[in-house]
């Protein structure tokens, strides 16, 4: 089974026979649960972002960030909520459920570049996936327009910034399902990449914005004051900030857990 449709690759604008689109190409990491599939995603870029990334230093892998943050989240929600009885599968993090401790592992570093390049690989997994998720809903993913989004992601070229809405309390509302996640492009979030050049992506309670289009920059002030006040600056959200820190995500659910 080939997996195109435009026969295009959406992030290096290869087509076949220099390229070949063989592989299945998972939008969303299965680690996470996810069983969505794209298209148009060639073989050699596929196998990039799940591989230790020359471009980075340290050289870590886009796939394995996302799904380490992003992963630990999702587990711990699950314990949380009295539904996760298996031990955490993890690389940088342990986890004992009978004392609640989570432990950092030695992998897992605090050190200037690591954090760095941390933070760096998962916003290029974030953009990566939204571009993917985009054009598997529209098939419009190989416009001009998300160049940067795609030079980002693919070549580390530049540095798309990524803003999240922080929790007030710790309380995370949960909508999508844990077992298989997906990102949903309703006719309003359309509406906001058109209008705005924003995208928002919710997973496991963590709502992102990216800046997908140009559009962005110009909006920027207005779009994400608009959202501060429409949706945090309640009880459950307090904020919308720029992640500058891997830690102002809240991965590790401190709030909620009182850790």
């Amino acid at each position: 089974m080939k997996y195109i449709n435009k026969g295009i690759c959406i992030f290096c604008k290869s087509t076949k026979p220099d390229v070949t689109f063989n592989e299945k190409p998972h939008t969303m990491p299965r680690s996470l649960g996810s069983n969505s599939i794209g298209f148009d995603i060639c073989d050699n870029c596929n196998h990039y972002f799940g591989q230790p990334d020359k471009l980075s230093n340290p050289p870590l892998t886009i796939e394995v960030c996302v799904k380490e943050i992003l992963g630990l989240t999702k587990y711990l929600l699950q314990y949380q909520q009295k539904s996760q009885n298996t031990r955490l599968k993890s690389i940088y993090f342990e986890f004992w459920a009978t004392t609640g401790k989570l432990k950092v592992k030695s992998k897992y570093r605090f050190t200037r570049d690591f954090q760095k390049a941390l933070l760096n690989q998962f916003k290029r997994g974030l953009y990566e996936m939204f571009l993917q998720e985009y054009h598997k809903e529209t098939k419009k993913g190989l416009d001009d327009r998300f160049d940067e989004v795609r030079n980002y992601a693919r070549y580390n070229e530049g540095d798309m910034p990524l803003y999240h809405l922080q929790s007030s309390n710790g309380i995370i509302p949960i909508h999508e399902n844990f077992a298989s996640p997906q990102f949903t492009f309703t006719q309003t979030r359309i509406n906001d990449i058109e209008k705005f050049g924003f995208c928002t992506l919710i997973i496991f309670g963590k709502w992102f914005y990216l800046e997908v289009t140009s559009q962005a920059a110009v909006n920027r002030e207005e779009y994400l004051n608009n959202e501060a006040k429409i949706i945090g600056s309640g009880f459950v959200f307090n904020g919308l900030v720029e992640v500058k820190s891997i830690n102002d995500i809240d991965f590790m659910l401190r709030k909620l857990l009182g850790r």
